[in-house]
């Protein structure tokens, strides 16, 4: 398993973020999970990523279990930074 923290930085997050962050995640084999502590979420769920309401300067993390997890970590996460 491998895993990366970030920080949010984007003033506002909506569906069109979510959808664009589970079709990057969706490049990759490996189970993507979010978590904030409290809350997790599969990063292949539209659902599930809704749920997470990201918030500007709060620290997440990304964690991925599979064949191209420590690909898939560095990837979602930044993307997300780019966001």
């Amino acid at each position: 398993m491998d895993k990366r923290t970030f920080v949010y930085h984007k003033d506002t997050y909506n569906a069109y973020d979510a959808q664009r962050i589970v079709f990057e995640a969706g490049k990759f084999k490996s189970e993507i999970i979010f978590e904030d502590g409290s809350k997790r979420a599969n990063a292949k769920s539209i659902i599930g990523l809704l749920s997470m309401k990201f918030l500007k300067g709060d620290e997440y993390t990304v964690r991925a279990e599979g064949p191209d997890s420590a690909a898939a970590v560095r990837a979602i996460a930044d993307f997300i930074g780019k966001l």
